[in-house]
């Protein structure tokens, strides 16, 4: 692949974000209430490409709505007519300043379960019209182990441009797919300077080994893969998850869980079919049509939750279903942490 890599300061990186806003539909961090998200924004003062990681949603719902129509529908004692749902608002060409690179990593995880048995080609669609730029970390958050899984953080092809803080006020932008070689060449970066890779490399390097060792969690994952696979039954599971309310919610802000319900809202004999978040820690997600439950107790609900994450999609797709960026422990109201819990059952045998 031919890398584009360019060279500028603070105020260059600054217009070559309002550059990009001005010819193109772009969506970066927006603050609310202490928290950031991702909306469509028209000027830098509107947002923060730069927000903390601790304080940003991941950009898993511009691909994967939190909730989105699947279709439309009109039943009657004459039958039902289906009918297409409006426009995808996310399927158009657009740009995404400021994701996490954890959260463009867990793209290229949700990719292998798009392209599995079924393909979603609205998922596609918006990964297909998106450029992704993503500024590397200076520092790791608290609960941060990105570093600790099975991707290369330092080399990461999960994002088209990378952003990187190096020495004496040095930004580099430098490309890391061909799509973002491609963007690199238009006049988004008038205001910056060509350098090659080769100059560049050994600032991003030095960048990358102060961010490396910042973390203060890391994690033998082949180890935990190996262990968890052998330890189904064992109690320790219990022990991890009972604290757990069962609120969802480290599965809502988790930028690769893809669990999903289908519900129907209907008006006399007009109907729309949703497409939403679930969790397969909601005590009725597996519940079935004749009241079983395979899973009635929530520390089997925690079980599936850590064997999904580090063994069963590791065994079906190559990889681990968790990203290490922290998001889900951030969030949890009762500080029940995915790190501590693998490890805990794991390591802890």
């Amino acid at each position: 692949m031919n890398v584009e890599t360019f060279v500028t300061d603070k105020a260059g990186l600054n217009k070559f974000y309002e550059a990009i806003m001005a010819g193109h539909e772009t969506y970066a961090p927006v603050e609310k209430f202490g928290k950031f998200d991702f909306n469509r924004v028209s000027r830098i003062g509107e947002c923060n490409p730069e927000s903390p990681i601790s304080k940003t949603q991941s950009i898993k719902p511009l691909f994967f709505p939190r909730s989105a129509k699947v279709m439309k529908y009109v039943a009657t004692s004459a039958g039902t007519e289906v009918s297409e749902v409006d426009e995808d608002p996310l399927a158009g060409k657009r740009v995404i300043l400021g994701a996490k690179h954890c959260d463009a990593r867990a793209l290229q995880v949700l990719d292998k379960v798009y392209n599995w048995d079924y393909i979603d080609t609205d998922y596609q669609k918006r990964r297909e019209n998106t450029i992704i730029i993503s500024t590397r970390c200076d520092k790791a958050d608290t609960h941060c182990f990105c570093t600790s899984l099975d991707y290369d953080v330092e080399n990461l092809d999960a994002l088209d441009v990378l952003v990187v803080n190096g020495a004496d006020g040095k930004i580099y932008l430098q490309s890391r797919t061909e799509k973002g070689a491609e963007f690199l060449q238009t006049d988004v970066t008038r205001h910056a300077s060509r350098v090659t890779k080769e100059i560049a490399a050994p600032d991003l390097k030095k960048q990358y080994d102060s961010f490396s060792g910042t973390f203060r969690l890391k994690m033998d994952y082949k180890e935990v893969n190996a262990k968890l696979s052998r330890i189904f039954d064992t109690p320790e599971f219990e022990n991890v998850s009972g604290n757990c309310v069962s609120c969802n919610t480290c599965a809502f802000v988790c930028p690769t869980c893809h669990c999903f319900k289908i519900s129907d809202e209907k008006v006399k004999d007009t109907g729309v079919r949703y497409k939403s978040y679930d969790s397969c820690n909601n005590g009725y997600f597996t519940l079935m049509a004749g009241g079983h439950n395979p899973r009635p107790v929530k520390y089997r609900r925690w079980r599936q939750r850590a064997m999904h994450k580090f063994v069963y999609y590791k065994e079906r797709f190559g990889e681990n279903l968790c990203v290490g960026c922290g998001k889900c422990t951030i969030a949890c109201p009762v500080n029940i942490s995915i790190f501590e819990v693998v490890n805990q059952v794991a390591i802890g045998q």
